[in-house]
């Protein structure tokens, strides 16, 4: 499994590195009005980064390491299982509830799902998240949210 994970790193690390060069053609604009280049490339460094980690992390793997993961198999089903309803929940209640509200009970609700184990942590990060998404979205890029009852 470590070598399908090392594999799968570098692949994943030349599709970032591509990404990276193609959208230096665009324009990258300067920090208060961000030209197209900004996103891809911001993308494609964050994909670079986790390849890149994922690699490392793949080359120490032990052989242990791998066989609690097999054992995981199941258990890890059911949670992608839960987060694929919570995101069909979340797209159904957008409208409703709006995009703030709703993206921090989905946070927050994924937090507890993927193991947080305190509920001030998790709120603490669906509320990082939520603010984080604000700022840069709503407040520096001014994009619009889905508006909903209560927000």
């Amino acid at each position: 499994m470590a070598k399908k994970d090392a594999l799968s790193s570098l692949i994943l690390l030349g599709i970032g590195l591509f990404f990276l060069l193609y959208s230096r053609q665009y324009e990258l604009g300067t920090l208060t009005a961000p030209g197209e280049a900004v996103f891809p490339m911001l993308i494609a460094v964050a994909v670079i980064v986790l390849a890149g980690w994922l690699f490392i992390v793949s080359i120490f793997k032990t052989k242990s390491q791998e066989e609690e993961k097999s054992e995981n198999a199941a258990e890890n089903n059911i949670r992608v299982l839960f987060l694929t309803v919570l995101v069909i929940a979340a797209l159904l209640f957008m409208g409703t509830l709006g995009f703030f509200v709703t993206s921090f009970l989905l946070i927050l609700l994924c937090c507890k799902l993927l193991g947080v184990t305190e509920w001030s942590k998790a709120v603490f990060i669906a509320a990082g998240a939520v603010l984080g998404a604000y700022l840069i979205f709503g407040f520096w890029l001014k994009v619009s949210f889905p508006t909903g009852l209560l927000i």
